[in-house]
C-alpha cells in the first residue's frame, strides 16, 4: 500500500492516484546529497518482439511518470524508491536517490534543459540536471504537487492537488501560485497548448481550464460531458490539438472547436493515465488497471490493437524516446518493476 495523504479519502475515489506522506520542507533551495547506483539492466522475456523490458535495479520502486530528456535518454520517476531514473536508448538505467520519503511522481524536461519532477510526500518541486545534481524547491504545505510541464515562458509549471491551485517556478527556483477558482477541483496534469496558454485537467469536477501565462487569467472551464469521467493525463498533438484521457469513463477525448469528442476505449476499466503522440502518428496510452498499451488512429477515430503487458503490470507514463520508439514505465506490486519499450524502428 502506498504511503498515505492527508487527500486518502479523495486519492480513493480515483483508484490509483499516488500517495504519499507529508513531511516538513527544507529550506528552500536546499541542495540534496547526491548517491548514485549504476547498473546496467538485463531485459526481460518480451511479451513480443516489439516489446523489450528493463527491470529496475532498486527491485519494487514503482516508476510512476516518465519524459525525454535533453541529453537524449529517458527520465522517469520512482514513486516508492524516492528516486529519479535515467535509462538510456540502450537500455541503461541509472538511479539517483533522494534522501526523504519524497514521493516522486510527475516529472517533465524544463525549457532550461534540466529535469523537473514533483515530490507530493515532502510537498516539494525538485530539479535534477543531466549530470545528477538535485535540488529541491519547497512549496505551500499539503498542496501535493502532482503534473508538471515546460511552460511557454521559459519557466516550468505545475498543479496542486491538495492545495487547489498552479505553480510557476523559475529556472532559479522562484515559486508563484496562482488559486484555481473552482473549489476542490483536484487539478491532476498540465501542458502547454499551442496557443500558448497552458492547459489543465481537474479530476473531480470534470473541466478542462485554460490559463493565461502573461495576463495570469483562468478562462472559463471547458466542461467535460458524462458522470465522474475523471479528466487525467493531457499533451497537446503536433497538429495544435488537445487531448486527455479520462480515467473512470474510459475515453480518449480531444478538444474540437471549443467542445470535447470522446472516442470510448472497449475495455471501460482500462483507467486511461497518460497520452503521447507518437512518431507513426498513432496516439500511444497507457491502460493502468487492464496491464496494456493502447493506440488510438487520430485520422480515423479507431482503436487499433492494444499490446497486452504481462499480468499484474500497471502502465503508468508514456513518452517518445531520441530512437523514435515509446517508452513507458510499468510497475507491479509483485514482480520486478520495469521501464518498457516498444520497438518501432
Amino acid at each position: 500500500m502506498r504511503r498515505i495523504l492527508g487527500s486518502i479519502a479523495v486519492c480513493a475515489l480515483f483508484s490509483g492516484c499516488s500517495q504519499g506522506a507529508s513531511l516538513n520542507p527544507q529550506d528552500s533551495g536546499a541542495s540534496v546529497p547526491l548517491a548514485v547506483t549504476h547498473q546496467t539492466a538485463v531485459p526481460e522475456q518480451p511479451v513480443n518482439p516489439k516489446v523489450r523490458f528493463f527491470a529496475t535495479p532498486t527491485e519494487l520502486s514503482w516508476p510512476d511518470y516518465i519524459t525525454k530528456g535533453s541529453d537524449g535518454n529517458l527520465w522517469f520517476s520512482e514513486f516508492y524508491a524516492d528516486q529519479v531514473g535515467r535509462i538510456t536508448p540502450a537500455g541503461v538505467i541509472t538511479e539517483f536517490p533522494l534522501p526523504q520519503l519524497n514521493d516522486i511522481e510527475g516529472i517533465a524536461t524544463g525549457p532550461d534543459g534540466n529535469v523537473w519532477f514533483t515530490e507530493p510526500g515532502e510537498n516539494k518541486v525538485g530539479k535534477i540536471t543531466t549530470t545528477g545534481d538535485v535540488t529541491a524547491f519547497p512549496v505551500a504545505s499539503n498542496s501535493s504537487p502532482r503534473g508538471i510541464a515546460a511552460g511557454p515562458d521559459g519557466n516550468v509549471w505545475f498543479v496542486e492537488f491538495n492545495g487547489n491551485a498552479i505553480g510557476r517556478i523559475t529556472p532559479d527556483g522562484a515559486i508563484k501560485e496562482f488559486a484555481i477558482p473552482q473549489a476542490e477541483s483536484y487539478p491532476w496534469w498540465i501542458t502547454t497548448g499551442k496557443d500558448g496558454d497552458l492547459w489543465f485537467t481537474e479530476s473531480a469536477t470534470d473541466d478542462i481550464v485554460r490559463f493565461n501565462p502573461r495576463t495570469l487569467k483562468f478562462a472559463k472551464p471547458l466542461h467535460v460531458p458524462g458522470n465522474f469521467v475523471t479528466p487525467w493525463g493531457i499533451m497537446t498533438a503536433p497538429d495544435g490539438h488537445l487531448w486527455f484521457t479520462q480515467r473512470h469513463s474510459g475515453d480518449l477525448s480531444v478538444v474540437l472547436g471549443g467542445k470535447v469528442k470522446s472516442f470510448h476505449i472497449a475495455k471501460h476499466t482500462s483507467y486511461p493515465d497518460t497520452i503521447v503522440t507518437g512518431p507513426d502518428g498513432m496516439l500511444w496510452f497507457t491502460e493502468n488497471q487492464t496491464n496494456a498499451i493502447g493506440r488510438l488512429d487520430p485520422a480515423t477515430g479507431t482503436f487499433r490493437k492494444s499490446i497486452l503487458l504481462p499480468v499484474g503490470d500497471i502502465p503508468t507514463g508514456i513518452a517518445v524516446g531520441s530512437d523514435n520508439n515509446i517508452w513507458f514505465t510499468v510497475a507491479n506490486y509483485y514482480q520486478p518493476n520495469s521501464i518498457g519499450e516498444i520497438v518501432l524502428h
